[in-house]
């Protein structure tokens, strides 16, 4: 089978198996070295295998922390993903490497998680990007793709599973973890090597997919109010100065403390100090929000231009 045809069955097939369709779509072009899957049935593997026969796929289970995960690395390359399956949760460096993150981004990825006591799941990671950044590039939001990096603590779970439940009816595309571009934390949200990769998977997906490609781009390239990864708001409005002026909130939607909700949608207005973040109805102010640190509440603004 050619690649084309390949590719156009993905698209086929992509929902029933649980995959993110880009990160599929780039192993199966060449653009991604290999991908790490986790299934939530069998079935969805016995596709993959049926349909793509050249593809290696090893599957296991791992312990992380003290909970059991079904993982599969999926490659084109034998050797690619032998060596995946050897370095899995032992060597970021080596494994950032073969799931074809940019160097740059792998080495201030370890820089920040190696000098600080912070799982990978903290805004302190986020709020390095968005400070290295002059512009965030909407082909870099990384914010939506979050699944891989939660840890075992029940909080965090049950706060996926709310994510998970606001937002699976919202979509018509096959899952809400299909919106990314890229796949990895970039080290800035203007880094060239990212925004190339994001522009690879975005032309793939206008060619083969190009109805979800269009909801992608527009959920994406959005203002972004950000407090961490399971608690943000995406906003249909834009940034003039300092101040985000917005008509209305966009899934996907994240479970936020309820009055600071109301709040939001209610206002039409925010403005983000270091020390504050306040909703306004025009010059009426509804509520201020007293930031814990500089991380707690900023705005990344990934509006096209």
């Amino acid at each position: 089978m050619n690649i084309r045809k390949e590719l156009k069955k993905i698209v086929d097939i992509g929902s029933r198996t649980s995959l993110v369709l880009s990160e599929f779509l780039a192993v199966i072009a060449g653009k991604k070295p290999v991908l790490i899957a986790g299934f939530h049935s069998e079935s969805g593997k016995e596709l993959i295998k049926s349909n793509f026969p050249n593809l290696t796929l090893f599957c296991g289970e791992i312990i992380i922390g003290n909970k059991q995960k079904n993982l599969c690395v999926i490659s084109r390359n034998k050797s690619f993903a032998k060596q995946a399956i050897e370095c899995l949760y032992s060597d970021n460096k080596k494994m950032g490497q073969l799931l074809g993150y940019p160097k740059c981004c792998i080495e201030k990825y370890l820089q920040v998680f190696n000098t600080s006591e912070i799982s990978t799941n903290s805004p302190t990671i986020t709020h390095q990007s968005y400070r290295n950044a002059k512009k965030c590039n909407f082909l870099t939001n990384n914010l939506f793709n979050f699944s891989s990096r939660i840890d075992c603590k029940k909080e965090q779970s049950k706060l996926y599973s709310q994510y998970r439940g606001l937002n699976n009816k919202e979509f018509f595309i096959s899952s809400w973890n299909n919106l990314q571009f890229i796949s990895h934390i970039p080290c800035s949200y203007d880094c060239k090597k990212s925004i190339k990769i994001g522009e690879e998977i975005d032309s793939l997906l206008k060619k083969y997919a190009p109805d979800i490609e269009k909801i992608i781009r527009y959920t994406l390239s959005k203002p972004i109010l950000f407090f961490d990864l399971f608690k943000l708001v995406v906003f249909d409005g834009h940034l003039k100065g300092d101040i985000l002026y917005y008509n209305k909130i966009i899934p996907p939607y994240f479970p936020l403390e309820n009055l600071l909700m109301k709040k939001i949608k209610n206002g039409n207005k925010v403005v983000v100090t270091k020390s504050k973040v306040e909703i306004f109805k025009n010059n009426l102010s509804l509520f201020v929000y007293q930031k814990k640190n500089e991380t707690d509440g900023f705005i990344l603004d990934f509006s096209e231009d």
